[in-house]
């Protein structure tokens, strides 16, 4: 996997100049709080917009702002595990799971496969405030999994565990 990045933003008092290129399957955004690492992720993921700069990923643009080009992010085939978690408190933990799911997949197989996978086998019928912190990281994680991405990033990613 390659990315080059570059993007400027601003967000309030917040000014974000970011620029970056790397050839690896793993990458890590290490740095203090306010840093960025988040608006990173996000930009990377479509869920926020630079006022310009250019995103690619394994020499697929993504966004380019000389070129007026965003893809939206159901079509930036990533996986996104936010800080937060974002689990849907109506919905049980397969139905979570499942609603990460490509079309064209078989829903009920991807989703037993991905709770075996990470550990929450008999936890399919519980809701999200039901789970550890722990647990509820592991279904966001299947969740973000079910795409299959091409990337997926990881926002926070052991902070429940």
């Amino acid at each position: 996997m390659s990315i080059d990045f570059s993007a400027q933003l601003h967000l309030g008092r917040f000014d974000y100049d970011a620029t970056f290129t790397a050839q690896r399957e793993i990458l890590v955004l290490f740095g203090h709080s306010g840093a960025g690492k988040s608006v990173t992720l996000q930009a990377i993921a479509g869920l926020i917009r630079p006022q310009a700069g250019h995103i690619d990923g394994d020499g697929v643009t993504v966004f380019d702002s000389s070129k007026g080009l965003d893809l939206p992010p159901q079509r930036r085939n990533v996986g996104y595990v936010v800080q937060d978690l974002a689990l849907f408190p109506h919905m049980s933990v397969a139905e979570n799971v499942a609603f990460g799911v490509a079309r064209g997949v078989d829903r009920q197989m991807r989703t037993a496969e991905l709770l075996g996978l990470l550990g929450l086998q008999g936890f399919e019928h519980r809701m999200p405030r039901t789970l550890s912190g722990g647990q509820q990281q592991r279904v966001a994680l299947a969740r973000a999994l079910a795409r299959d991405a091409r990337v997926l990033l990881l926002d926070e990613p052991f902070s429940a565990l």
